[in-house]
């Protein structure tokens, strides 16, 4: 190897490392924080304690948030999943005069600013009488990641060789068992994809839940911002240290899922084939 390449090489190794310290740094931060033994979040630590993880168990209404956090990005996840996968059907399987324009429609979500969303939810549930409560949530949160399914799943279909259904219809089969028997199973994986995403982004979810929630059925980030609010203890920083293991446990679980599902170690290693070849 010339030595002009090997240099570029080694720029490139501490470029890559800069970058992983720095993406790192503000997680390592949290974790020393979580274990200080002073009364105040601060760094660096005054000491080194377990006491405030012992304390958590203490804060039930983290719990009950924790809790409202779950139900509400999951029913946001499956309804987003549900819509997205038969928009992007539609849209990518049966062409019509003006699918492009709607498709836009459907992405505008994504650059949408969330405060106004969350203005324009809290004006429609109100009218509705469903506002302040975890079902308003989910319905709110599932439009503004329904640009993602449609993304994903979108692409997936386009990618689909239309031989398979054309097969299946030669042999008798109508339109709702090709979908579930032919088309569903080849986009597992990209449902599980859009899933996890969006999952991940209404977990987070802030401007929107500030302002259509009530009390009683808040969500954690708002219940962490209001507790920031009265108490600056290392409690948040325990909290967090916690969500990033929640993370961490999803993102090794969907790594487990995706590895034993059937045919994907196949076509991962017929693409890495094709790359080297």
């Amino acid at each position: 190897m010339p030595k002009k390449t090997r240099d570029y090489k080694w720029i490139l190794y501490v470029c890559a490392g800069a970058v992983g310290l720095y993406l790192l740094l503000p997680l390592l931060m949290i974790l020393l924080t979580s274990v200080s033994s002073g009364a105040s979040s601060k760094f660096p630590p005054e000491g080194l304690t377990l006491e405030w993880y012992s304390r958590l168990g203490d804060q039930k209404q983290f719990l009950e948030a924790f809790r409202n956090s779950i139900l509400a990005s999951a029913g946001a996840v499956l309804l987003a999943l549900v819509t997205g996968t038969l928009a992007a059907l539609a849209i990518v399987q049966y062409p019509f005069p003006g699918r492009g324009l709607l498709r836009a429609f459907f992405m505008s979500p994504m650059v949408m600013p969330k405060i106004t969303l969350g203005v324009a939810y809290l004006i429609l549930f109100s009218k509705m009488h469903i506002a302040g409560g975890l079902f308003a949530l989910i319905l709110g949160e599932a439009v503004i990641v329904l640009p993602f399914v449609l993304s994903i799943v979108g692409s997936a279909l386009a990618n689909l060789n239309p031989a398979h259904r054309e097969a299946a219809a030669d042999l008798g089969a109508g339109p709702f068992r090709i979908f579930f028997t032919v088309t569903l199973p080849q986009l597992q994986l990209s449902l599980l994809l859009a899933g996890s995403i969006a999952f991940v982004f209404t977990f987070d979810q802030v401007e929107t839940a500030l302002l259509i929630l009530r009390q009683g059925s808040y969500t954690l980030p708002i219940q962490l911002f209001l507790y920031m609010e009265k108490w600056q203890d290392p409690t948040v920083a325990v909290v967090s240290v916690v969500l990033i293991a929640f993370a961490l446990a999803l993102f090794f679980a969907i790594k487990l899922v995706i590895r034993s599902a059937p045919g994907v170690e196949n076509m991962l290693g017929s693409r890495t084939n094709k790359r080297r070849s």
